[in-house]
């Protein structure tokens, strides 16, 4: 074939995909087999995050707290104490320490089931890992069951963070007892930590925060999520926060 006949003959391309082999006899068949790629795999990414969410909202809305209250004292817990639907007021409103460990221990097992669940129904992506993550706190704080009155999600929070990253969970809790020794409020303590968390994620160098996030994950993707996870909880703390503000200045 000499260079003219080249120019004239159509371009034979191999394109392999599972093994499949198939030849494109023109520039724009590929293309639009290319594109039609980018296509379905964006369709079957955002249908991967959509049943992460899913999976992880069911999971985290499960109302520990109001079933653990409700067969112990037969009360509502929403209607009583602090109405948060959480550990500390399991206790409070129960008094008894087992309902109150009782409801801290399923609520982190929400978290991190809610994550390993993920793992091994849609995949191990972590931006789809931390999509449930994030997903489970919110159902534990807004569950559907409740008229969207839950918790504040600290301890599903920290189940999804102690799967992702547990060292996290070690560096919230050293700046809860801080927050917590000078406000000497829990609440307080909570959204201190959880301030202190989100601002490490960002102000660490990428090198340091690499150090400490999954071998999976960039560090563009770590703190976007450790941002999701600090806004969700800070929502259900800002009452609480307001109202301790508003007794020092009584």
């Amino acid at each position: 074939m000499n260079r003219g006949d080249f120019k004239k003959s159509p371009i034979n391309i191999a394109v392999s995909f599972k093994g499949i082999k198939e030849t494109v006899d023109y520039p724009w068949e590929f293309c639009y087999d290319f594109l039609e790629g980018i296509y379905k795999q964006r369709r079957l990414f955002v249908l991967s995050l959509l049943v992460a969410v899913i999976i992880g909202y069911l999971i985290g809305s499960f109302p520990t707290a109001f079933f653990l209250v409700k067969w112990k004292s037969n009360l509502d817990i929403r209607h009583h104490g602090s109405g948060n639907v959480g550990t500390l007021n399991s206790y409070e409103v129960t008094n008894s320490k087992v309902v109150g460990v009782g409801v801290l221990l399923l609520d982190l097992a929400k978290g991190i089931l809610s994550v390993l669940i993920v793992r091994e129904v849609v995949n191990a992506e972590f931006v789809t890992l931390a999509v449930g993550g994030v997903a489970a706190v919110v159902g534990h704080n807004f569950p559907v069951w409740l008229g969207f009155k839950g918790g504040r999600g600290l301890a599903t929070a920290a189940g999804v963070m102690f799967v992702v990253s547990w060292i996290c969970v070690l560096l919230w809790m050293a700046a809860w007892l801080v927050g917590k020794k000078v406000s000497r409020d829990v609440n307080v303590g909570n959204a201190a930590a959880t301030v202190v968390m989100a601002a490490i994620a960002f102000l660490l160098p990428a090198g340091t925060l690499a150090r400490i996030i999954p071998v999976n994950a960039m560090p563009a993707e770590f703190k976007w999520f450790v941002a999701a996870l600090a806004f969700v909880i800070l929502l259900r703390l800002i009452q609480p926060v307001k109202q301790y503000i508003a007794g020092l200045k009584s």
